[in-house]
């Protein structure tokens, strides 16, 4: 065997080795940068197109980084009839930077929530994403264990 082609097969050997040890890198979640796991006690109020207080719960289960995903729970109560409505679903977010979240709650529609954290509370607005414009404000206070 010649020089180059044994160089040529060392080259190869040496790039399979680090091809696999990157696929055995790990998969598990990485340490949270935002401690957002637990209960929250979430308000809030739907603005449109009908008027609603909203009431529940959030529950962060899973965070890995920056991201975080869980369920949501509330009662919707319309301001006008006082008829109620359950709403729940499953949520999946990240922070953006070190005191803003945007998450996606699954509900009978997607509601896309921003909100800023200061302490142990999360102020924000949400949009419902399908077209029928539905839109208001939340606040979310993390329960004590």
């Amino acid at each position: 065997m010649s020089a180059s082609r044994i160089k040529c097969v060392r080259l190869l050997a040496v790039g399979c080795v680090v091809l696999v040890s990157a696929c055995l890198k790990s998969t598990e979640p990485q340490p949270s940068l935002i401690n957002l796991n637990g209960s929250w006690h979430y308000t809030g109020d739907q603005t449109a197109p009908v008027r609603e207080t909203l009431e529940g719960t959030l529950e962060i289960t899973r965070e890995s980084g920056v991201s975080f995903q869980g369920r949501l729970d509330l009662v919707g109560v319309n301001s006008q009839t006082q008829q109620q409505r359950l709403l729940n679903g499953v949520v999946s977010g990240s922070a953006i930077g070190t005191d803003v979240i945007d998450f996606d709650a699954d509900l009978e529609t997607t509601r896309r929530h921003v909100g800023q954290i200061v302490a142990d509370t999360i102020t924000g607005t949400w949009v419902s994403s399908d077209g029928t414009m539905a839109s208001g404000t939340f606040r979310l206070e993390r329960e004590t264990q």
